[in-house]
């Protein structure tokens, strides 16, 4: 079952994200639900102010079993649990760039 902690984060940045939309009369249809899992994935890895500003998009911080990397690996196992749907995560970087193996080995 899903936290409902990572549920009540989407939600919430799809809120905040349909308040600042500018729509017309035809209507508008979006999710946080694949941007959301991203954003807290790369949560994990950030430091300085990027990090401050991804926890705050969010809603959740980065750190520890209820941070940003441990919720963003369950929203994606949670929605490649739904018939119909599929989620994946994939991570490219420079070849000169360090990548965090404990972050990395946290990956979904």
């Amino acid at each position: 079952m899903t936290d409902t902690s990572v549920v009540r984060a989407v939600n919430a940045l799809t809120g905040r994200w349909a308040r600042a939309a500018v729509t017309d009369d035809e209507g508008t249809v979006f999710t946080g639900a694949g941007v959301w899992p991203l954003l807290a994935l790369l949560a994990g890895a950030a430091d300085g102010p990027a990090r401050g500003e991804l926890e705050g998009a969010l809603g959740v911080g980065a750190e520890g079993a209820d941070g940003a990397t441990a919720l963003g690996r369950a929203a994606v196992e949670a929605l490649a649990a739904i018939d119909g749907v599929d989620a994946a995560t994939g991570l490219w970087t420079r070849h000169d760039l360090p990548v965090r193996s404990a972050w990395e080995a946290e990956l979904p």
